[in-house]
């Protein structure tokens, strides 16, 4: 993902800024897309330390942003992707908005994305270091949306979830934080890697869990889970006479068929099972790291690296996408004793083999809608699912999420499978 790292790089803002807006600006950003599969360095402070820094700098900011006096704001509202040549209502209140924040003249208006918009919209963009494209997708106009007293409640609401959480996770843990598409494995309570990740997209949520991590899987393969076989796969092998997956092997009633000699109209999904097998083409990509929850819910790779270079990564049916699936194997199974060599040599067996770890990894799911960045400046992130509520919570006894702890091992056969 394209980050601009010098000011000088900055399209030139058709108008000032002012002050207080400048400010705000500071803080209000949009996604984190300054994030990649990095291993922290030898000197990072330990985890609970920036996860106290992350909380004060929030309240600090909130701070800020609440002194400043309310400012009527032009919502663009959700819809189609604008871009340069879109034209319309929309338009004209991105337009506004972009006037309201000093981006645009406040005499320009109008209803045409023309290019002193779309030179308007990469300045907002650069300025909350986000993908510089001139694109209003989801996570600028996300952004453009938001107003300060909104990201000081959403600065207030994470850092009170951020305490609870560095006082009661333990000093080995993988977190997944949803809103922000990330995961980090903290060890003995050092972070030690943090990556890109793809999660739920809204109509298939991922579930805010504790869990545990008892199983790596190389080369694994991938049964369509259920929803996906009845809404996408079933309709596709009835029109076409395939799923449309590589290399998978369709099930009916539990021996192995030619799709394309079945007649699927009246069969229903129940009967059928279609399994990916192992490979780069596999939607697990090489890599399952199993859980123990009764939704099937777990962490993989993928067959799709291009994806990690959107801003919104909520595109999978629930399951963690890891961005360095490879980083994260090699650190899990380094206390198993599974050399770099070895796994290399288990990866060229095209065959799905189980590596139970000795001590299950605990994996916790956060909703930090406002985290901080490695230089210190704040980063909001979408409210994905809209689980952030009006108002700033009193108290946080359960803020790691409303799933439940769930002990146990992990099947090595689940009744499903979701990616």
């Amino acid at each position: 993902m394209h980050t601009p790292q010098t000011l000088t790089d900055q399209p030139r803002r058709p108008a000032p800024v002012l002050a207080a807006l400048t400010l705000a600006l500071s803080v209000i950003a949009g996604t984190a897309a300054t994030l990649t599969a990095t291993p922290a360095t030898a000197e990072a402070a330990p985890y609970r330390d920036t996860l106290t820094g992350w909380a004060d700098r929030l309240d600090a900011a909130a701070t800020v942003l609440e002194a400043e006096p309310e400012r009527p704001i032009t919502r663009i509202g959700s819809g189609p992707l604008l871009k340069r040549g879109s034209s319309g209502e929309r338009v004209e209140r991105l337009t506004q908005r972009l006037a309201e924040l000093g981006f645009l003249d406040r005499l320009r208006r109008g209803d045409l994305y023309d290019e002193e918009v779309d030179t308007a919209v990469r300045a907002f963009q650069f300025s909350q270091r986000m993908k510089v494209d001139g694109l209003v997708g989801g996570g600028t106009r996300v952004a453009l949306d938001r107003s300060p007293q909104e990201a000081a409640a959403q600065m207030r609401r994470s850092a009170l979830s951020m305490r609870a959480f560095r006082d009661t996770a333990p000093d080995t843990v993988i977190l997944v934080n949803l809103p922000s598409q990330t995961t980090t494995l903290v060890r003995d309570g050092e972070e030690a890697l943090t990556m890109r990740s793809i999660v739920g997209r809204p109509s298939r949520e991922t579930p805010l869990l504790q869990d545990q991590i008892t199983h790596v899987i190389v080369n694994p393969t991938w049964t369509v889970p259920p929803t996906v076989l009845k809404e996408d796969k079933l309709p596709l092998l009835r029109a076409k006479g395939t799923p449309g997956i590589a290399n998978a092997v369709v099930y009916l009633d539990g021996a192995p068929v030619e799709p394309g000699v079945v007649d699927w109209r009246n069969v229903s999904p129940r009967r059928v099972r279609i399994v990916q097998q192992p490979g780069d083409h596999n939607a697990l990509g090489r890599y399952r790291f199993n859980m123990t929850n009764p939704y099937n819910i777990y962490l993989h790779g993928t067959n799709e690296p291009r994806l990690f270079d959107r801003e919104i990564r909520t595109v999978s049916s629930g399951c963690v996408r890891l961005e360095d699936a490879r980083g994260m194997a090699e650190a899990l199974l380094a206390t198993e004793h599974v050399s770099t060599a070895r796994l290399d040599r288990m990866l060229d067996r095209q065959e799905p083999q189980w590596i139970k770890l000795s001590q299950p990894v605990p994996v916790r799911f956060v909703y930090w809608t406002a985290t901080v960045d490695d230089r210190d400046a704040v980063r909001l992130h979408p409210d994905i699912y809209d689980l952030n509520e009006d108002t700033v919570p009193a108290a946080a006894p359960d803020t790691i999420g409303p799933g439940p702890a769930i002990p146990g091992s992990a099947d090595p056969m689940p009744p499903a499978q979701r990616a």
